[in-house]
């Protein structure tokens, strides 16, 4: 597995609109708030060698887009940003081509020619991940001639007449007087607008507190190896709470008791610590971001998602979507009503300074973070009749030198009435002949299952192998993918360097250690770095190492009043294809 290396490039251009960071190791870029004017809620990684980043693919797993079948085929998702981004098809170009994806044709509405650093920044991040989620949309870049709010409203109506669908919008400002004068602008039939609820932690922006808008609030999300979600926690930069000027609307009713409109409506990923990788050639190339913003567009392509469905069944698109959501979201009927498991991640812990992340809605993450896989066809108003396929166990592993086969148990089930018969086949990459399956077809009844046997040969050569079993029945096809590992013989290993052996630093500062991993006989696993023995309030960022003789670094964070010396163990840890691998090395830390 390589590391991908991200280079921070562009910082003096950046610099003129950043603000005093809020973390230490990242920094806001969209400057201060102006009266009548907005700024991007969009947040500048510093260290990304040291931090988890995320690539696509595993976006789109831990959020389930993948297990979607729509791809936003035909429908038209708006970004609207202030000055624009000259380079943004090379960008969008260049981001594609690195992560293996097809690029698409950005139109563009109004004046495209400005570098302003910070808005360049963030049309690559709502571009860039707008297309991640609906690779098949059309992305309309609408360029505001300024920040000011006059200007971004004429992007958004311009948009809108252009025949987008789903609006973005990753910018706003504080609350101001007769701002409900500007609701005309995202009331509009058939057209769902999404907003960043803002970067500085608990209090409101606008447009997110409109209540004809989707306010998307912000998480720090973990995944596993495989890009599984293993935990999702409120970031502390997520605007949210009650607001000054509009009453609760009925679709909050039930979730919560202020009597103001809450915001967020839901989350997403947005610590930069945990943050997207994009391409910005304004500002210099490869970056780490996070904020809110990664949010907004994201949730545009999610509508998008929905609204090629609703267009195949003849509906009309999702239009204002609050009511929706909020319904959907609905388990039972108590109230306040609990958060329904199926479509959302209720996320539980963390806060934004004033409010906790808590069930069932909470004025950090809303109603929590989308399940894709089951909400986009949810949110399709009539579903035809289908069958989900799955397969455990979802991994096996084997000893060097093993014979045999691997067995799965492939299962599928009928949904929204299904009956007939699926056809499974299974392929296992890198190739491996004689894997069967038995019975070859299944029949079901509405409301029934069946399962089938997978018998794949156990490979003789170490590696990882994806297996991926294929339901088909009639025009619907479904897959489970599955993973069988080979581990290497027992002298494929690494070794840790940690350099350099001593810092010496004052209370509540940070510093950082340069992570060194050697590999022998072959091994190729990701090593994941923890670190122990801190100094009392002390944190550290998480990291991970991929085999091959790579380097990273590894940021420790002191708290005030802690001052002593302390011996740290940093660890680095595998379990792969290799087997269980650990190895430790000690550093000194005096805080003073």
């Amino acid at each position: 597995m390589k590391k991908t290396v991200l280079v921070v490039l562009g910082l003096a251009a950046l610099a003129l609109t950043s603000m005093t960071p809020v973390f230490a190791d990242s920094v806001p870029i969209g400057g201060p708030h102006r009266p009548g004017h907005a700024r991007p809620p969009i947040y500048l990684n510093l260290t990304p060698a040291a931090a988890v980043s995320y690539t696509p693919a595993q976006i789109r797993h831990a959020y389930g887009f993948d297990q979607v079948a729509a791809t936003g085929a035909g429908q038209k998702i708006a970004i609207v940003d202030a000055y624009g981004n000259a380079s943004i098809q090379n960008d969008l170009d260049m981001f594609c081509s690195r992560f293996g994806l097809s690029s698409t044709t950005v139109q563009i509405l109004g004046n495209n020619t400005s570098s302003d650093a910070s808005w360049a920044m963030e049309t690559a991040l709502d571009v860039e991940w707008a297309h991640v989620v609906a690779p098949g949309a059309t992305i309309i870049l609408s360029v505001a001639g300024s920040s000011s709010v006059a200007d971004l409203l004429a992007a958004v109506d311009a948009a809108v007449n252009a025949g987008a669908t789903v609006v973005s919008m990753s910018w706003g400002g504080p609350e101001f007087a007769g701002m409900s004068t500007y609701d005309s602008h995202f009331n509009t039939p058939n057209v769902t607008f999404t907003a960043s609820s803002g970067d500085n932690g608990a209090g409101l922006e606008w447009p997110a507190v409109s209540p004809y808008v989707l306010g998307v609030g912000g998480t720090s999300l973990y995944l596993d190896a495989s890009y599984n979600r293993t935990s999702e926690t409120a970031w502390a930069g997520s605007g949210g709470g009650t607001s000054i000027s509009y009453s609760q609307p009925a679709y909050q009713n039930g979730w919560q008791t202020s009597g103001r409109r809450g915001v967020p409506d839901a989350s997403y990923l947005a610590d930069p610590n945990t943050g997207v990788q994009i391409y910005d050639a304004v500002n210099g190339g490869w970056f780490v971001v996070g904020g809110t913003s990664a949010g907004a567009p994201q949730w545009a392509g999610l509508i998008a998602l929905v609204n090629q469905l609703r267009a195949g069944v003849g509906a009309a698109p999702l239009g204002t979507a609050n009511s929706t959501i909020y319904s959907l979201a609905q388990r039972s009927p108590a109230t306040p009503y609990a958060v329904n498991s199926t479509y959302f991640y209720d996320v539980s812990q963390g806060n934004n300074g004033l409010y906790d992340a808590g069930p069932p809605y909470d004025f950090v993450t809303g109603l929590g973070s989308p399940l894709g896989g089951a909400l986009v066809p949810a949110l399709d108003p009539a579903p035809g009749p289908d069958f989900s396929i799955s397969a455990t166990p979802a991994t096996q592993s084997f000893a060097p030198g093993s014979s045999g086969t691997a067995s799965y148990t492939v299962t599928v089930t009928s949904l929204q009435g299904f009956a007939g018969t699926v056809n499974l086949s299974a392929t296992v990459q890198p190739l491996v002949a004689g894997a069967t399956v038995n019975p070859t077809s299944i029949s079901l009844t509405s409301g029934s299952s069946g399962s089938s046997t997978l018998a794949v040969p156990i490979p003789g050569t170490a590696g990882a192998y994806t297996i991926i079993v294929t339901g088909q029945a009639g025009g619907i096809t479904h897959t489970a993918t599955l993973l069988l590992l080979v581990q290497q013989p027992i002298t494929a290993d690494f070794s840790l360097a940690v350099s350099p052996s001593s810092r010496n630093i004052k209370a509540g500062k940070y510093t950082s250690y340069s992570i060194a991993i050697s590999c022998v006989g072959g091994f190729s696993d990701t090593v994941y770095v923890t670190v122990s023995g801190l100094p009392p309030g002390a944190s550290y960022t998480k990291t991970q190492i991929g085999g091959g003789a790579t380097t990273s670094a590894i940021a420790v964070m002191t708290a005030p009043g802690s001052a002593g010396s302390y011996t740290l163990t940093v660890t680095g840890s595998s379990n792969g294809v290799s087997g269980i691998r650990s190895h430790s090395a000690n550093v000194s830390l005096v805080v003073r």
